[in-house]
């Protein structure tokens, strides 16, 4: 989903997706005990989740937990990149 939009890292304890300068800054974390931490330019979620779903296409990552659902997208500006 994220291949060649950025900086991928992943751990035994977490994934984790930091975007590269001097594109858009926006990122997102998963951790293996449920945690979701996103940031976009004008916003940013720290939640707890129990189901990923990656969505057709790759461009959308929906989270749901018990306090709420969170779609991550990723930015136009980054799946330009992709071409």
């Amino acid at each position: 989903m994220f291949e060649g939009l950025g900086t991928i890292v992943s751990e035994p304890d977490r994934v984790d997706f930091r975007s590269n300068s001097p594109h858009v800054a926006t990122g997102v974390t998963l951790t293996i005990s449920g945690l979701l931490h996103a940031h976009m330019p004008l916003h940013a979620v720290e939640t707890a989740y129990t189901t990923v779903v990656f969505e057709e296409g790759l461009e959308r990552l929906r989270l749901e937990g018990p306090a709420l659902s969170y779609t991550y997208t990723v930015p136009p500006e980054l799946l330009a990149l992709r071409q």
